[in-house]
Formats: C-alpha cells, structure tokens, sequence
C-alpha cells in the first residue's frame, strides 16, 4: 500500500499524531531518524553510487545513524538486505528500503514516516509513489515558538523560528495548491486536540483505513509510553490529549515576541486562520521595511541553546546516544568533505 508521510514543521504535534496512527493495526510509523534531513547533503561525497563499494558505504553509514538515534528502533536492519532491495542506487531509495524492513518487523500492512523535513521531498517522493499519502500538520507558529523554547529539536529565538516557520509553510501551502484532496491532507493541531474523534474518522476516510475507535486510547500503547519516557519534549504523548493545549503564546511569549513573530510571518499566519493580535495593517509598515536581524537574536539563541541542552542532559534519557549520533554525523561530514 502507498506509504504515509507527516509532514510540516517541528513542534506541531506530530508526534502526537505518529502515535495515533501507529496504534492502528494497520499502520506502523516508527520515530524518524531523518534520513533525508542528515544525509540529502552528504549523498554526493560518496561519488559514483553505481559502484558497489561506493553504495555500500553509503548504506553503512546512514544504517549506523538510525542505529545511534536516541529513540532506538526495536529491528536490527540488515545491510545486505538494503542494498539487494534498494530500488535505484540513491539516497531515497535506501531510505525506502529502511522502512520497509522496519515494517516487514513490525508485521503490519503500510509503513509512515513521521519526519516533518520530508516536506522538503514531495516532488522526489512523488516520483517512486505517485499515489503516496501527504499529511500536513500546521500549528500556530507563535505556539511552535512557545515550545522551540523548550526543547533541543529546533530553533530557540523567535526571530529564527519565525523565518523558519514562514518558509515552511510557504512549502506547504505550494503543495497544498498543487496536489489533490485524495493525495494530501490538511490537519490543523488545534483541530486534532479539540475535535480528535472528527478528524481521525476524516483522516482514516483519506487513507483509505477503516476507522478504529481505539487509536484514542493510543495512550496506553508501549509506543506512546516509551515516548513519554525518554525525553521531557515528549511527555505530553504519554497521556490523553490535552484539548486546551494551544494560544499559550499569549501569556508564555513577551509582547515584543508576538509583534516580532506576526511582523515575519502575518501572511502565513492569516493563511491558515490564525487571527493576529495586532490589524494587519499595523505590521505592513514592518514588512515592507523588512525584519533586520539584530545580534541580541544570536546572543539569545545561544543563551538558551546552553541552557536547554543542559535541562535536557539531566531530564533525558539516552542522552549518550544522541550525542554519539551528533558526533558521528558532525565527523563523517567532516571525512567525507576531505575524500
């Protein structure tokens, strides 16, 4: 059956909804190690993928990568049977041969992806699966901004993570116009907390699943428990839904934050309905003169950089893990750029 992708931007909840769908019984979505993300880059330092030393390789070290992600994946993947099963000699397709031993252990029917940076390959995914199914999950940035405070998978200041939220919705909403309403799917996070049993039964109807009542129990799944328990960014899935869950920025975001959020982003922002705190007539002034960086963002991102990556260091499990990933990525660019 065609895979399932969520996609969209960090911190909108889609974990949540991973956990979702994969306590259907006919769909596992295993935690992304982003293959994409950490290897689009690198695929054309290992030269020549037609040879077999060459792939090989390149197998190698993205299955050493899923092997050191911080959020272990139950399957041991096997080299061999990626490269005998790899459709072309290509990134992608290692990727696609990766989730298919992930699924073939996991002994369910279709396979998803949770990694929201696979919304940078729509067009490249599209072009082994045609009739792949696309879930884009938006929430309201200045509440990604909220949690992009907290947590080490992202951006910290509010400048950075407004550029960034800006720009992915831009993707998104280009996609959104091109694809058809049987290939991707809008889900808003706020309509996911309030109105869960609507918008699953919607998103069952879309992917062609049969709608099953205990996916709202996908609580009290190992999966959600196991997710709760190795990071505090995390914890929320370990328990039912928390409907009131959103306009935190109001109170949790200072006022000059919100300005500088909605002076970034106001289009995007008034695209998916999310009303604006001040007219938008108010921050075209802004806009037009453009949002100049300003170097109290860098000193602020790197302050709560520091401080977030040390709550994280003492609250997390397998912090080992994820600092010997980041190593390891962070050294094999390095070696590969000198080859």
């Amino acid at each position: 059956m065609e895979p399932i992708f969520i996609i969209g931007t960090e911190r909108s909840g889609t974990n949540l909804l991973r956990l979702i769908l994969n306590s259907h019984p006919n769909i596992s979505i295993p935690h992304p190690p982003h293959i994409m993300k950490n290897f689009f880059k690198l695929e054309p330092l290992y030269a020549d993928l037609s040879q077999d030393t060459h792939f090989k390789k390149l197998i190698r070290d993205v299955v050493k990568m899923v092997e050191l992600h911080p959020y272990p994946w139950e399957i041991k993947i096997d080299r061999d049977g990626v490269f005998r099963q790899a459709r072309e000699r290509n990134l992608i397709c290692i990727f696609f041969a990766i989730y298919d031993q992930y699924l073939e252990g996991a002994h369910k029917k279709r396979w998803g992806c949770k990694s929201t940076f696979m919304l940078y390959h729509v067009a490249l995914i599209r072009r082994y699966y045609p009739c792949a199914k696309f879930i884009y999950m938006v929430r309201d940035g200045r509440d990604v901004a909220v949690s992009a405070k907290e947590t080490i998978f992202n951006r910290y200041n509010v400048y950075y993570t407004a550029r960034l939220w800006k720009k992915e919705q831009q993707i998104g909403i280009y996609w959104l116009s091109k694809l058809s309403k049987e290939e991707m799917i809008l889900i808003k996070y706020e309509d996911l907390l309030s109105n869960t049993e609507e918008v699953i039964r919607s998103l069952c109807l879309f992917l062609n699943e049969p709608y099953q009542e205990s996916v709202l129990g996908f609580f009290n799944t190992a999966e959600a428990k196991k997710s709760g328990s190795l990071s505090t960014a995390w914890r929320n899935t370990s328990g039912p839904i928390l409907k009131d869950n959103f306009g935190k920025f109001r109170t949790e975001l200072k006022t000059r934050e919100i300005d500088l959020f909605e002076a970034i982003a106001a289009q995007e922002l008034d695209h998916f309905s999310y009303k604006l705190t001040k007219p938008f007539y108010l921050l075209e002034g802004v806009r037009a003169r453009g949002v100049k960086f300003k170097v109290g963002y860098l000193i602020e991102e790197v302050f709560l950089m520091f401080k977030v990556q040390l709550r994280h260091l003492f609250t997390d499990k397998n912090n080992f893990l994820r600092f010997k990933k980041f190593w390891f990525l962070k050294l094999l660019r390095i070696s590969r750029a000198l080859l």
